[in-house]
């Protein structure tokens, strides 16, 4: 069996019931026919493209928002988190919730990746690494 840093990731977070829901990901081939469905804007492209080549492929939304050329981590919060959404619907992904003081929402970036809770300081998002292997198959970037 083969295991990858995301993989390893999602385990010891189960395994230790550390905060935040580790969630069962699509495949390679279904990320792949999500991205050939939808339509990526400009800034998109530039924030996936640099979550994808980051080490680790782990981001904040900082970093999200200057790849993007936004002002502010919000804006990128928000265009990422569409792009979650249109993603993971294309592909039925099933999101998972945001956090416990907003019950009911949910966490459209979910479909790209998970939180990072082994960082002190801003949120990070750990990119899937079926997405990943998705964006290498079709040559994205």
């Amino acid at each position: 069996m083969q295991a990858d840093h995301t993989k390893i990731y999602r385990y010891y977070t189960k395994k230790n019931k550390l905060k935040g829901k580790t969630m069962s990901v699509i495949t390679s081939e279904q990320y792949q026919e999500g991205l050939n469905t939808i339509s990526l804007s400009e800034p998109q492209k530039k924030m996936l493209k640099a979550h994808y080549n980051v080490v680790n492929r782990s981001i904040t939304y900082t970093e999200l928002a200057k790849a993007a050329g936004y002002d502010s981590y919000e804006t990128a919060n928000s265009q990422y988190g569409r792009l979650g959404r249109t993603l993971g619907e294309s592909v039925g992904f099933k999101f998972v919730e945001a956090l416990p003081d907003r019950p009911g929402e949910l966490f459209y970036s979910s479909s790209i990746g998970q939180g990072n809770h082994y960082t002190n300081g801003d949120f990070q998002l750990v990119m899937h690494h079926e997405l990943a292997k998705a964006i290498e198959a079709l040559d994205l970037f």
